[in-house]
């Protein structure tokens, strides 16, 4: 069983309407029916704005929201270094899917031993006027070839895949 993610970043001004269609945009690509989405992610600063906030209940998913120190310790594919300069963390969309996806991924392998594997990038961040957006999703160990491997951050008990 797998479970997707939609990582959102969003800048001032961005609307609930803009970000909601980004977020159907990016699962259209991924071809996943929202039943299959656990929840929105993003950065901590961002999820107490009503955009992001309105655009997840519109989708009916839950929005969840990490610390940019978190976020900034995911390796993603497309780095910005001007995102990194605003916010602290040189990606949000792609970071917060996956990291978003790798708690999934954890609390699967909990449930039922043995079943979890990792996590993927299958969507790379996409962009509107004044957002983006990235689906990750849960893999099994047969789908990354066996090579699932799991970092512990022992300092503070977070955790990132690769």
């Amino acid at each position: 069983m797998t479970c997707a993610v939609v990582g959102v970043g969003a800048s001032s001004g961005a609307g609930a309407a803009e970000v909601a269609e980004l977020i159907g945009g990016v699962l259209d690509e991924a071809g996943l029916e929202p039943g299959a989405v656990w929840c929105v992610a993003t950065a901590e600063g961002r999820a107490a704005e009503p955009v992001l906030r309105a655009a997840a209940a519109r989708r009916g998913l839950p929005l969840v929201a990490y610390p940019v120190e978190v976020l900034a310790r995911v390796e993603v594919p497309s780095p910005s270094g001007a995102v990194r300069a605003r916010t602290g963390t040189a990606s949000v969309a792609e970071a917060a899917a996956l990291h978003a996806a790798l708690h999934a991924a954890l609390h699967a392998a909990l449930k039922a031993p043995g079943s979890g594997g990792g996590v993927r990038l299958v969507v790379r961040k996409r962009r509107s006027a004044r957002a983006t957006a990235a689906v990750a999703r849960t893999a099994s160990i047969a789908e990354i070839g066996g090579q699932a491997r799991l970092f512990l951050d022992k300092s503070g008990g977070d955790c990132t895949g690769a």
